[in-house]
């Protein structure tokens, strides 16, 4: 890991040096976050800062991606599944773009401190925030903001993952007392667009990834009696919960139902489940493809856009990670996915109890809200992802910490 940016002093001037990977790297982060905006050209965009970071000192980067081999597996596979595709071009180039982006991810993961990533995040997700506010769109019939993403769902999305970005930095005792001011003030920012996007599900997401990274903080102070004793009573209430839960479960779903305002198939997504189980049976371990199922001219992809009103025909997918990607890549690829996602939630997880950081904390929220959304939605996995390329990065950083039991800087 290289420093990126430093300050030293020469005489009595302060001299402010930035390295070239640090603004290559920020560049490609910065261009997948405004992707709702540039559209193609942040892809572009991404493409090429990250093709010059790799590009500048390359055996560094292949080093890097040698040392990290385990996470182009998956990538991989995906390119591979050209060959028993339905549309094998379409399989080979997204599959293609996916390599790319994850090689991409795992250099930038191995040029920037784990520290400076969360705060580029913060930066860009804050610019992001005031544009929404600035230059946003609302929609017309329920008054809903879309803010500069076009979708409320979109907007809230970011607006919750900029929240728990702000907490980190609150929480972090060693950044300045004026930056984690700055702080407090975008993530009641981000609070007033949440609300603003009228996204319930968005909202769900909020306050246990705050409660996790309070309750880090607070486990960072305890004695080690204090901690067994709270982690005791932790998993004993856990326990006690999934008793409650399954034993109240109808009840419990009706008012879940009655609360956001679904009806009882989730506004449709159990007929998609089901619809995707009937062509995970036909090809259970290898799929239809990379990205083979929702192409124009695919009849049953044509039915259920039609179903479901979807008159752009793209943008949408059977509202599961697992069993999206299981259509798509297989048993197989699916299980590359979840050694991949859950890989990264147990190794920030080592890598935040055992180092005491906050940013270490912060990828384990991260990786944590993808695996909720998950289970609803299709969130990560695909190209020119910012959510893909936090994951990829949350696992080299997880790995790197744990190996250096805590004494990254």
């Amino acid at each position: 890991m290289s420093d990126v940016a430093g300050i030293s002093a020469v005489g009595p001037r302060r001299v402010v040096t930035v390295s070239p990977d640090f603004l290559l790297a920020s560049a490609a982060l910065a261009a997948l976050i405004f992707v709702p905006v540039l559209r193609a050209h942040g892809a572009l965009l991404f493409l090429a800062a990250g093709t010059a970071l790799c590009a500048r000192y390359w055996q560094r980067s292949i080093v890097s991606c040698l040392r990290h081999w385990y996470l182009l597996l998956l990538p991989c596979f995906c390119l591979l599944s050209f060959a028993w595709s339905q549309y094998p071009a379409q399989s080979f180039r997204y599959g293609l773009q996916l390599l790319a982006t994850v090689i991409i991810a795992v250099v930038i993961a191995m040029r920037l401190s784990p520290k400076m990533f969360g705060r580029l995040l913060f930066v860009f997700f804050g610019i992001a925030m005031i544009a929404s506010i600035l230059f946003g769109e609302v929609r017309g019939d329920t008054g809903a903001w879309l803010g500069i993403y076009g979708s409320k769902n979109a907007l809230a999305g970011a607006a919750a993952t900029f929240i728990v970005i702000a907490a980190s930095q609150i929480l972090d005792g060693s950044a300045p007392y004026g930056y984690r001011l700055l702080a407090v003030f975008g993530g009641l920012i981000g609070c007033v667009l949440l609300l603003l996007a009228q996204s319930v599900s968005a909202m769900a997401v909020v306050p246990p990834a705050i409660l996790i990274q309070l309750g880090l903080l607070l486990y960072y102070r305890m004695s080690s009696a204090e901690r067994f004793v709270s982690v005791s009573g932790l998993t004993l209430l856990g326990l006690l919960l999934a008793i409650l839960i399954a034993t109240n479960f109808s009840a419990l779903e009706a008012l879940m139902l009655e609360t956001t305002g679904k009806d009882a198939t989730l506004t449709g997504r159990t007929d998609l489940w089901d619809v995707a189980l009937r062509f995970i049976r036909e090809r259970p371990f290898l799929g239809m493809g990379y990205q083979a199922f929702w192409v124009h001219g695919h009849a049953p992809a044509e039915a259920l856009w039609a179903y479901f009103g979807i008159d752009g025909r793209s943008g949408f997918n059977f509202h599961n990670t697992y069993l999206s990607n299981a259509v798509e890549i297989g048993i197989l690829g699916v299980g590359l996915q979840i050694f991949v996602l859950y890989g990264a939630a147990i190794l920030t997880c080592v890598w935040a109890v055992t180092s005491h950081r906050a940013e270490a904390a912060l990828m384990f929220v991260m990786v944590v809200i993808v695996i909720i959304i998950s289970f609803v939605e299709v969130p990560i996995f695909f190209q020119f992802s910012l959510r893909s390329v936090l994951i990829i990065c949350a696992f080299v950083y997880g790995v790197e910490g744990v190996r250096a039991n805590g004494r990254w800087r």
